[in-house]
């Protein structure tokens, strides 16, 4: 049975692990086709007729005023042959999106190795003159692809994208919610590729789209094309499986400190940098500790310390800058070349604008102390009841990390300001785990009483250097 695209679409966005807006009422409010990647006129049962990006903008009623997204379909568009295509949304009769009048089955491209071959040729060619009336698409490609084996392979794990790699050397990111602008990951890997700065990835290019709403030009970036970092481990698995060990973990996160000073330093040399009023910041810390106590009133017994925590930035001048935004295990990999850091979207459930702005570096640094906290007191099923080893091995990481930001131990001042943006994240976190693994909250309050504790020590024992006068 064939469907009209926008029913398919519809249908298929309710079951995506990109779909941000799960159990939501749902109103389709625009398609808009892109012109063809790949369009062949006469394809053999079963063959590809072609592959093109489809824009389904969408609207949320329940709020007010009322949300509207637009997510990219990536489709493959095959004649109906004896098998189903790979990656298979169903069967779709409508000309607007297949350039046919006839029944065709439609699949998800990423998922399609012959589809994503030509994706990858088309990154390479110059764009066409006379492109359809409802858009372009523009391909950006700064460094020649590499002479190597480049076949395509989709990435299987969850995630908000679609990823998919070309052998061992290149990795594609197929954004899923698109976003009016300049996609913030391709900005900071074009920076920091022009910095030569290290700790990043190779940008070799990415392809950007504009349409037409009927009222305005729109642009948005549609995919990014980076190195991939080739016998790559996860940082989340290596400290998780270090700390459950009572394995010393320390060298690595001091490693992975200095590779986060080096992109700090590499971000601050290409995008703004500003001072913000220490009390300013502490009233908005103060301001997210309020709603997030209504979410889970456990906050209340430590909320007078955590405020006084936030209230240690009055009359301080917060140095700025464009930061990673999202920082944690999960954001790293260990190389053979050493640690490399990825994804610099931001946290997704901030703006674009709020994820530009920029913010003081100790964001960056207490996401992936908070980080280390977790790794430490994750358990898993058969895991030794006692945890003193893990604890350790937290401390003996959180001192080493800072000592690698800091190339030494911090100062007296940097650990106050490092507190008031732990205490920040500790709290974001309860409210997280509240709503989304009430198993995991025990955690993060932990470390919120911790926190809110007189003794309470961010350098993990270290001694501060002195203050510089």
């Amino acid at each position: 049975m064939a469907e009209e695209f926008a029913e398919l679409a519809v249908r298929v966005l309710a079951g995506s692990r990109w779909f941000a807006g799960k159990g939501r009422p749902l109103r389709l409010v625009r398609v808009v086709p892109l012109p063809w990647t790949v369009h062949r006129a006469d394809p053999a049962p079963g063959g590809l007729a072609g592959v093109r990006a489809v824009l389904v903008t969408v609207a949320h009623d329940d709020v007010h005023p009322v949300a509207t997204h637009t997510y990219q379909f990536l489709l493959a568009v095959r004649r109906p042959g004896p098998a189903v295509p790979p990656g298979w949304y169903g069967r779709c009769r409508d000309a607007s999106v297949t350039g046919t009048t006839e029944v065709v089955e439609v699949a998800d491209a990423t998922r399609d190795a012959e589809a994503m071959t030509a994706v990858l040729t088309a990154l390479g060619t110059p764009p066409d003159p006379h492109p359809a009336s409802a858009g372009a698409i523009h391909h950006h490609l700064l460094v020649p692809l590499p002479d190597a084996d480049l076949t395509p392979r989709p990435f299987t794990g969850e995630q908000s994208n679609s990823s998919v790699f070309y052998g061992d050397a290149l990795i594609l990111k197929v954004f899923r919610r698109l976003e009016i602008g300049h996609n913030l990951d391709i900005a900071v890997h074009e920076a920091l590729g022009h910095e030569a700065a290290g700790g990043t990835a190779v940008l070799y290019g990415w392809s950007e789209a504009r349409w037409s709403d009927g009222t305005e030009v729109l642009g948005a970036d549609l995919a990014m094309l980076t190195e991939r970092f080739r016998d790559a481990r996860d940082g989340w698995q290596l400290a998780l499986d270090a700390c459950a060990a009572g394995e010393d973990f320390a060298g690595e996160a001091e490693a992975l400190g200095r590779t986060l000073r080096l992109v700090h330093d590499g971000l601050a040399r290409r995008f703004p940098t500003v001072e913000l009023a220490g009390g300013t910041v502490a009233t908005a810390m103060a301001a997210r500790l309020d709603t997030a106590e209504r979410a889970a009133p456990a906050l209340t017994p430590y909320a007078p310390a955590l405020r006084a925590a936030f209230a240690a930035l009055a009359g301080r001048t917060v140095p700025a800058q464009h930061v990673h935004g999202d920082f944690h295990l999960g954001q790293v990999l260990r190389t053979p070349d050493g640690w490399r850091v990825i994804d610099f979207e931001g946290e997704p459930l901030k703006t674009l604008a709020e994820r530009w702005a920029p913010d003081s570096p100790w964001r960056d640094v207490a996401g992936m102390l908070r980080s280390f906290d977790y790794a430490a007191a994750a358990r898993r099923p058969g895991e030794a009841t006692d945890r003193a080893p893990a604890l350790a091995c937290r401390q003996r990481c959180r001192t080493g990390f800072l000592s690698g930001y800091c190339s030494g131990p911090p100062t007296a001042s940097d650990l106050a300001v490092l507190r008031a943006y732990e205490a920040d994240k500790a709290v974001y976190e309860v409210v997280y785990e509240v709503r989304n693994r009430p198993d995991w909250v025990a955690i993060p309050l932990a470390a919120v009483a911790e926190l809110a504790s007189p003794s309470s020590d961010p350098s993990g024992g270290q001694s501060p250097n002195p203050e510089e006068k």
